[in-house]
C-alpha cells in the first residue's frame, strides 16, 4: 500500500524553498544565486526542488508569484481600509514600504524592481509575469485613488489609473535610486513631493 502524502509537510517544503529564494534573490540576484544556495537556506534536500520546480526558471517565477501573493494581500490591507480616508490610506502604503526599506538598510531593494531590471528584457516568462503582477498592483492603489481627491496630490491631470501607475513608476525610480545611495534620502523626496502636509 502507498504511503499517504503528506500534504502538510509538502507544502511547508515548497514555502521554506520559495522564501529562501526570496531572500538570496533579494540579496544578491537571480543569476547569482544557486539551487544549492536556495537548498541550503531552506534546508531541504535536492530532490525536493525538483520535485515541486522542474527548472531554475520556473522557480523563479514561482517566487516572484509569492512575492507577489503577499505584496497584494498587504496592499489591500492597506489601501482597502474604509476606515481612513483614501490619502490617508495611500501614505500609509508607502509609509510601510518605506519602513521595510530602512529596516533592510536600504539594501535591497524591491524585489519586483530587481527582477523586472535583472529579467524582464532576458525572458520572455519573466516580462510577463512581471508585468500581470505590476498591472495587479496599480489597480489596486487606483481602486484607492478613485475616492480621493487627486488634485491635493498634484494628479489631477490623471484618471485614477493614470495616477496609480504614475506613482508606483515614480516609486519604483526611488527605490533604484536607494540602492546607490544607500540611505532615505530618494524616498524621502519622493514622500515630500506626493504628501506636502
Amino acid at each position: 500500500m502507498a504511503r499517504p502524502r503528506n500534504d502538510r509537510a509538502n507544502a511547508e517544503s515548497r514555502t521554506r524553498l520559495l522564501e529562501a529564494g526570496l531572500a538570496s534573490f533579494r540579496a544578491r540576484s537571480f543569476a547569482e544565486t544557486g539551487i544549492s544556495d536556495i537548498l541550503q537556506r531552506a534546508s531541504v534536500p535536492k530532490g525536493s526542488f525538483y520535485h515541486y520546480f522542474p527548472t531554475k526558471t520556473d522557480f523563479g517565477l514561482a517566487v516572484a508569484d509569492h512575492y507577489h501573493d503577499g505584496q497584494i494581500a498587504a496592499a489591500r490591507a492597506v489601501l482597502g481600509d474604509a476606515g481612513r480616508p483614501p490619502l490617508d490610506r495611500l501614505r500609509h502604503f508607502f509609509e510601510a514600504a518605506r519602513a521595510d526599506m530602512k529596516a533592510r538598510g536600504y539594501a535591497e531593494g524591491c524585489l519586483m524592481c530587481n527582477l523586472t531590471t535583472e529579467l524582464a528584457d532576458a525572458a520572455p516568462q519573466f516580462q510577463a509575469g512581471l508585468d500581470r503582477h505590476w498591472r495587479a498592483l496599480s489597480v489596486e492603489l487606483a481602486r484607492c485613488l478613485a475616492e480621493a481627491d487627486l488634485d491635493r496630490i498634484n494628479l489631477g491631470h490623471l484618471t485614477a489609473q493614470e495616477a496609480a501607475d504614475w506613482l508606483l513608476n515614480a516609486w519604483s525610480g526611488a527605490l533604484t535610486r536607494m540602492k546607490a545611495t544607500r540611505d532615505d534620502t530618494p524616498l524621502a523626496l519622493f514622500l515630500r513631493s506626493i504628501f506636502k502636509d
